[in-house]
């Protein structure tokens, strides 16, 4: 099991950087980021005293590997991480049903990896891990969005306990072949506004690659808006494919897939590691909600009339189609 890391925002004592051991990263770290162990030693020390003196801050934790997933998606910016690390406390505060209580022991989370809707699939050549998402295979009668969501950041909490992952960062592949209307329906527009607004803002991962293949027709116009929500950096790293047949033609990833998509990887293999990966950081995601900000602080950092309007129009209207 992980060790639990303590929330206390004045301990005795802090624990050292240490660059990481794997020699490609160390190396993407000095190329991308601009990571030396001066700099990075002194942008810890920057933001735990920026923490002491931050009194919307009640509990926050200020180990270094929790610290530098903000400092390196922020290149080390010092101003940059502080509000993205703030953001992330809030964010917690403020979608609990999303992002508190990540009890990766409860029945459902056994089911939704059995469902092969998400599956890590391990590091390519750069040293990037690979994310596959199948939205067919979520059984909307049984998982709502706040489960999706939930196991999602399961998921995305244990990789950024692993430096070489807040380093590298992640690469993801959705499939939404066979994906049903009533599938996409599900989320209200309220909730995908507001989930990439976490991700625009308050998610410290890098996310060098998006791959979208066989998006139906039907969501054509959501996908369009869905896209103008995200940054132009995201926006960037987005390809989109015809079908999963011209994603796997032209990818170099394809010996990281499963079997079924002409790849190398067995399934039931990659359902026992992800298993192992949510059993092991049990602790640490339960450990997650001890962290906690002032309500209004947090009230202030989150704009919670950002999507009053969203529910209007046409796009709002695609929600309320009677889907068979």
């Amino acid at each position: 099991m992980a060790s639990v890391p303590q929330v206390d925002k004045y301990p005795t004592k802090y624990d050292p950087y240490r660059p990481v051991d794997s020699s490609l990263h160390r190396q993407i770290a000095l190329d991308d980021l601009r990571e030396e162990p001066v700099i990075a030693e002194q942008a810890l020390q920057q933001l735990r005293e920026w923490i002491t003196k931050n009194t919307a801050i009640h509990a926050c934790r200020t180990d270094a590997r929790f610290l530098l997933r903000f400092l390196r998606v922020r290149k080390f910016a010092h101003v940059a991480s502080c509000e993205t690390l703030e953001r992330n406390l809030a964010m917690r505060q403020r979608f609990p049903e999303w992002f508190r209580h990540l009890d990766t022991s409860e029945p459902w989370v056994q089911e939704m990896i059995d469902s092969e809707f998400l599956l890590p699939l391990g590091r390519d050549d750069m040293g990037r891990s690979v994310i596959l998402y199948r939205w067919a295979n979520v059984d909307i009668e049984r998982f709502t969005v706040a489960h999706q969501i939930r196991f999602m950041q399961m998921i995305l909490e244990c990789l950024l306990e692993d430096e070489r992952d807040q380093i590298a960062g992640t690469v993801t592949i959705s499939d939404y072949s066979n994906v049903s209307m009533k599938t996409i329906a599900q989320w209200s527009l309220t909730d995908i506004k507001n989930y990439i607004d976490c991700v625009n803002k308050s998610f410290p991962v890098r996310v060098r690659e998006v791959h979208v293949a066989n998006v139906p027709m039907f969501a054509s116009t959501i996908g369009e808006w869905i896209m103008s929500c995200c940054s132009e950096k995201l926006r960037s790293r987005l390809k989109c494919y015809g079908s999963v047949e011209a994603f796997v033609s032209t990818t170099n990833l394809k010996a990281l897939l499963p079997k079924e998509y002409g790849g190398e990887q067995d399934v039931s293999e990659l359902k026992r590691e992800l298993r192992q990966m949510l059993d092991q950081h049990r602790e640490v995601l339960l450990a997650l909600d001890d962290m906690n900000i002032d309500e209004k602080r947090c009230g202030s950092i989150w704009n919670q009339n950002q999507c009053t309007d969203l529910e209007s129009g046409a796009i709002g209207s695609f929600r309320k189609l009677n889907v068979d």
